[in-house]
């Protein structure tokens, strides 16, 4: 790639700049970094917000902003886009004011050239701001946001490229909601056969620049391309992050199709071991956005194994600097270049006679681990230490607990969905969420899992039949010590999941619901991939009954080419009222029980289809 610089461009005037940017991109040269997909909103707060953006090559961007668009004239320091996270990087802007509309626009370093790349967002209120101690002594406030999951393009298995839903979302929400939530499902494999060659032609460098990451893990360039190939042809899911910030989930498509057993010593699975490379491209791409206690990365490596040998050695580690308790599991990987490919016909099927999970035991020294189960072969082998992933977030008197349900989930067996101590979670994520939601003072607690909690997802694909669900109904011993501690709670749990390709909203107990919300984008799933459940009523699946309030509900006599009905959820919390005392003034009122509204919306049309109120105690 010819790589020209003009450092006196400035002085002779934009529009010079833009005649001979144009006259070279003619002849085949590209004499700027310019940006090639985003920006995507995250991280919003009362008084910042994070805008990502990914650059052609190498370089640093900024961020052009502020409250009108015709006076965007406070610039951002600049953030670094890097080689080894696909030339990603993320400008976070702090000191902004609360509940403010602003507009922005990135700016690539050194190119004169405007971007064109930009949107708007409101930041939060601040409760500290709201306070009046007769009418609003906890200063708080209104907010609400959008939730749902699914977003495939994939053509036979969704409505494709077009995603109407969220040009809906677009024209119904846009400045009404302050955030979204997308629970699980933002990618869908494609392009997953994508080589290290390609990528670093699409980048312009040679064989000696590949980063170490892609020399351990060189699978990660198909999901990078993956990301890329679903922004580049979904115009309007490009379009809604530019506008709305959001918080991820990852579930199983982030990584490969049905991922169980991650967190099962002794496990060897293509698809498991595929996590920590998929994750990493995800936090890449979307996973940036999210605010955790858990910051410390995934660790790569390579090295010689030993055959009956329970210690791994890696010469150019120091695994005295690992955190125990921010670290995953260690995965050795499956290797090739098909190990990220969602295909039936690959599973099992060749891979590093070592691939498969292990537990940490112990740090011995900075080059070797113990771990366990020992390693079968002798042989090289690439391999990672993952991280945690979950975090929760407060926002005036809820509190959010966002759950990981894939990176530290045991291996099921639908044969026996009792089995004692199986767990979804694992034993530190659930305390985490235990002893987090126990201390809670808030009034409303929301727990956001990406598969769902009393519906099974038995069906939808052919992927591992036989022994398919990805809910919480084959973890009945953890789920339900979950649901008698949320029962006891002065107040009310929700459960906002996804996975299945249905909305419905559940009332478990008095205290706890279970709302899903989606597909976006996907097609819908049968009946019957959901355990026969019923469109509304009472439905037992396991040892407890549930009432189902309403749900999308398909039959099985639709063909699944014809199961295109997209749905979104919209949550409004009501903590206060408005009171004026003069028009054209306001004077906020706190509710004495404020209320949690969740409404459904048809994805095509933006009309309503059900809206539940549950009141605090």
């Amino acid at each position: 790639m010819l790589k020209l610089r003009f450092p006196a461009v400035r002085s002779v005037g934009i529009a010079f700049a833009l005649n001979l940017f144009a006259t070279l991109f003619v002849m085949g040269a590209d004499p700027y970094n310019h940006v090639t997909h985003g920006p995507i909103l995250g991280r919003i707060s009362a008084h910042g917000v994070g805008i990502w953006t990914r650059t052609a090559q190498s370089g640093s961007f900024a961020v052009r902003y502020g409250v009108s668009r015709d006076a965007m004239d406070v610039m951002s320091p600049a953030a670094a886009t890097e080689l080894d996270h696909d030339n990603t990087g993320v400008v976070f802007l702090t000191g902004l004011k609360a509940n403010t509309k602003y507009y922005y626009e990135v700016v690539v370093t050194d190119n004169p050239v405007r971007t064109d790349r930009g949107g708007s967002f409101r930041t939060l209120p601040d409760s500290s701001e709201l306070v009046d101690p007769e009418l609003n002594p906890r200063g708080l406030f209104n907010f609400s946001f959008e939730f749902a999951c699914g977003n495939n393009q994939n053509p036979g298995s969704s409505r494709g490229p077009a995603l109407p839903t969220f040009r809906t979302m677009l024209k119904h929400l846009k400045d009404e909601i302050h955030f979204a939530i997308l629970n699980g499902d933002w990618l869908y494999e494609s392009q997953r056969e994508y080589l290290p060659s390609q990528w670093l032609s699409q980048v312009g460098r040679t064989p000696e620049e590949l980063p170490d990451v892609l020399k351990v893990a060189p699978t990660m360039v198909g999901v990078w391309q993956n990301y890329k190939h679903f922004l580049e042809q979904g115009a309007t899911l490009a379009h809604w992050h530019r506008e709305i910030p959001s918080f991820f989930t990852y579930d199983d498509h982030e990584i490969l199709n049905d991922v169980w057993g991650a967190g099962t010593p002794g496990l060897r699975d293509r698809r498991a071991v595929f996590r920590d490379i998929g994750v990493r491209a995800w936090y890449d791409y979307l996973g940036w956005s999210n605010p955790t206690e858990f910051s410390q990365p995934i660790r790569f490596g390579k090295v010689t194994l030993q055959s009956g040998s329970d210690v791994l050695v890696d010469p150019a580690a120091d695994f005295t600097s690992l955190d125990r308790d921010q670290a995953n599991n260690l995965h050795v990987h499956w290797g090739g270049a098909t190990a990220g490919v969602n295909d039936n016909a690959l599973d099992g099927v060749g891979g590093d006679p070592n691939a498969g999970v292990y537990q940490i035991v112990e740090v011995l020294d900075k080059q070797r681990l113990r771990v366990s189960p020992a390693f079968k072969s002798d042989g090289m082998a690439s391999y990672s230490i993952g991280r945690r992933s979950y975090y929760r977030m407060r926002l005036a008197n809820c509190e959010f607990f966002v759950l990981d349900t894939r990176g530290q989930r045991q291996m099921h067996d639908t044969r026996d969905p009792h089995k004692p101590g199986l767990s979804m979670l694992g034993p530190v994520q659930r305390k985490w969420l235990l002893d987090g939601i126990g201390s809670s003072d808030a009034d409303f607690i929301f727990v956001v899992s990406s598969v769902n909690f009393m519906v099974p997802h038995v069906g939808g694909n052919k992927v591992r039949a036989e022994n398919k669900d990805d809910a919480w109904t084959v973890f009945f011993d953890e789920r339900e010590a979950l649901i008698d501690f949320w029962d006891n709670l002065d107040k009310p749990v929700f459960v906002l999941t996804g996975d299945l390709h249905n909305s419905f909203a559940i009332q478990i107990t008095d205290n706890v619901w279970e709302f899903a919300s989606g597909p976006h984008n996907s097609n819908n799933h049968w009946a019957s991939d959901e355990g026969d459940r019923p469109a509304n009523g009472k439905f037992q699946y396991g040892p407890r009954e549930v009432d189902i309030h309403w749900s999308t509900f398909f039959r099985t006599d639709i063909p699944r080419t014809e199961l295109q009905h997209p749905t979104y959820c919209v949550v409004q919390v009501n903590n206060v009222f408005d009171n004026p005392t003069a028009a054209n003034t306001t004077r906020w009122v706190a509710f004495p029980k404020p209320q949690v509204i969740f409404q459904y919306y048809d994805g095509l049309t933006g009309r309503l289809r059900y809206a539940q109120s549950v009141r605090a105690h």
